[in-house]
């Protein structure tokens, strides 16, 4: 049994009497409107809830969905969604649920929800996050429920769809099943001094261990963003992962009709019956300076938007990373995070800790008493770490550590032959040197080309990082048309005797694309752009982002943004004098249908020592979006700047 499933069956049953609803049966609605004192919010919060019509008469437990309304919509109205409550009621009798919609609202005459999308929406001081725990409490201890993550689950429309799979993806031991419809893909989200942009596409791999179902629209204004995060799941393969792209508009089913409800009540009543297999590693990307997740716990300092990352968390190690952005973000800096596992461990035994820290390169040895409970703590600074834990008796473990390219860049060039080379971690340090070990590489990407993908590695006893011998490899990939991950993910699979382990790496790619031709540099000056035919965001239009002397010419030192025709650029470069770590991203709304879909661009610091006549080889892009429905449209290029002297400030 994994330590999940132990974990699982350790958390408490509450005992749970029946409560007699006064009135219940003797009302024409098959539901109840009703409120609770939420701490949370402070105040008294409305919830609407279904109970089968047998419930007053007999002792038994039911299993709970919970329903997230969107835009405009109330615990006690559906909004666009064209919700048939009547009907509604005949599927909680046919299929013996309590259903449970809750209500986002923030203010009562405020009528966006969950405190969530762009920065001026992020305006209060509370976190749906901390309300759900809070509703399920008072839902478990009112009625007679099932209280089991095994027999919870949630349905959400529009932005309750992204609520849907965010919550899932932060409490899967509360959850066993999640639909999305219609959700919206990416929205800020946290407190208003300090939100994170939430792209689904990116953090998928937070709900391995929940059933999953996202129905999209043919003719709904995000139609297209959504088959991005669909196409997100496929890039992570995601195996608990169902995706419908339906005919119809916006809402959950027309009118008069419940036929969409019922099927996204039916996936979660079968993901009850049959739950995804839990993980035996797993992996978690948080915006939140504090959280817990599989009785982990994570404390940090971090101030500032971005992510703490956990990578195949298990008994023998974690990956752990501050990303300022997802999917291979810059470290978030100036962030110390305490990091307390799951009680694992034997309490008072000591266990030999090794700590590979990415950006120094330096691997450290240290012994870490497990604490009463048999919990480790560990204190880690920003940037990236893999941690591998073992007492006397551990048995062998590896992760996938880095990939090296022989040119010493970071980026694959398309259409040019590399050599690549995987450094792999040997977690535990237990080795047996008369086994050997097979790597293979793989991708699900079709484009990339590895001759003689599989070696076989001998290596020395107690060798904490084992380097494979270069691979071959080669790529005609084309960038995408839209916002699905443009990068490669390389699957690393190892075997040592009869342990198989699995593990991924994500190369980013070069695109064989043309130069852009009309570019404008801001380095403390404004430059027009393109005209947006959304007018709200007109005071956007003539900002200055960029640092320097304002010439519209590259020099070190300076802080630049550049444009195509009118076009703030996303960038990408592997240059030595491009500081990574020092980038900066700028997001504004697309224009469309509705505020949805962020497009992103760079601001990148050029070393103080970069020399003049430097050329400087940039990949690019932009974005566009159609208005109805949305489909982002996203333009590839390349740029070469040369850098000039350093001249005075005019």
């Amino acid at each position: 049994m994994s330590y999940k499933q132990k974990y699982l069956s350790l958390v408490p049953m509450i005992l749970i009497g029946g409560l007699l609803l006064s009135g219940f049966a003797a009302k024409s609605q098959p539901y109840q409107d009703l409120e609770h004192h939420s701490e949370v919010f402070g105040k008294e919060k409305k919830y609407r809830i279904y109970l089968p019509q047998d419930y007053l008469q007999s002792e038994k437990k039911y299993p709970v969905i919970y329903f997230f309304h969107g835009w405009g919509g109330r615990s006690f109205s559906g909004g666009s969604a064209n919700l048939e409550y009547e009907k509604i009621g005949v599927l909680i009798d046919k299929y013996q649920i309590i259903l449970v919609m809750w209500d986002g609202s923030m203010e009562e005459d405020e009528p966006r929800p969950y405190n969530i999308g762009n920065h001026h929406d992020v305006k209060y001081d509370i976190e749906m996050k901390d309300y759900f725990p809070e509703l399920v409490s008072h839902i478990d201890n009112t009625f007679r429920t099932k209280t089991d993550r095994n027999h919870r689950g949630i349905i959400g429309f529009s932005m309750g769809g992204f609520m849907s799979f965010y919550l899932a993806g932060k409490y899967p031991g509360m959850v066993s099943a999640a639909v999305n419809i219609v959700g919206s893909p990416e929205f800020f989200v946290g407190l208003p001094d300090n939100h994170t942009l939430y792209q689904q596409r990116y953090t998928l791999e937070n709900l391995e261990d929940v059933g999953l179902f996202q129905i999209n629209r043919t003719n709904c204004p995000m139609a297209g963003l959504n088959d991005e995060v669909a196409a997100g799941a496929g890039w992570c393969e995601l195996q608990n992962y169902t995706y419908q792209k339906q005919e119809g508009e916006h809402n959950i089913d027309i009118p008069g009709e419940a036929k969409v409800f019922e099927s996204a009540i039916q996936f979660v009543v079968n993901q009850f019956d049959n739950p995804v297999s839990l993980q035996k590693k797993w992996s978690h990307s948080d915006l939140c300076e504090v959280f817990e997740k599989w009785d982990y716990t994570v404390k940090s300092n971090k101030d500032e938007p971005g992510f703490l990352v956990l990578r195949n968390v298990d008994e023998t190690g974690f990956g752990y990373y501050t990303r300022k952005w997802l999917p291979d973000g810059p470290p978030v800096k100036n962030c110390q995070t305490k990091i307390f596992t799951a009680p694992l461990y034997e309490p008072g035994n000591d266990y030999d800790v090794r700590i590979f820290n990415l950006k120094e390169n330096i691997l450290e040895r240290i012994s870490i008493k497990a604490d009463d409970d048999g919990r480790l703590n560990f204190n880690l600074e920003a940037g990236g770490f893999e941690v591998g834990i073992s007492n006397k008796t551990a048995h062998p473990e590896f992760a996938a550590l880095k990939y090296r390219l022989s040119s010493n860049r970071k980026y694959l060039r398309i259409k040019q032959e590399e050599e690549l080379v995987v450094d792999i971690f040997n977690r535990t340090g237990a080795l047996d040197p008369e086994k050997k070990l097979i790597v293979r590489l793989s991708s699900t990407d079709s484009s990339l080309a590895i001759s003689s993908p599989e070696q076989e590695i001998v290596f020395s006893e107690n060798q904490d990082i084992i380097s494979t011998k270069p691979f071959k490899i080669f790529s005609s990939k084309n960038p995408p048309v839209d916002g699905s991950p443009a990068w490669i993910r390389l699957k690393v699979e190892m075997t040592y005797g009869s342990q198989k382990f699995n593990d991924w790496l994500l190369l980013p790619v070069f695109y064989d694309v043309p130069e852009f031709e009309n570019i404008q540099v801001d380095d403390g000056r404004v430059v027009s752009t393109a005209p947006n035919p959304d007018d709200s965001e007109k005071n956007d239009r003539n900002l200055v982002f960029g640092c320097g002397n304002g010439d519209g010419m590259v020099s070190a030192g300076e802080r630049i943004m550049l444009y195509e025709n009118g076009h703030r650029l996303r960038l990408y470069s592997d240059d030595t004098y491009v500081v990574a770590d020092e980038e900066v991203l700028v997001d504004e709304m697309l224009p469309g249908r509705w505020p949805d879909g962020y497009t992103l661009s760079s601001v990148l610091k050029i070393a103080e020592d970069c020399p003049p006549g430097h050329e400087i080889e940039f990949q690019a892009h932009y974005e566009t979006k159609t208005f109805m429905p949305m489909y982002r449209e996203v333009k590839w290029g390349k740029v070469k700047i040369v850098t000039k002297p350093k001249t005075k400030t005019e």
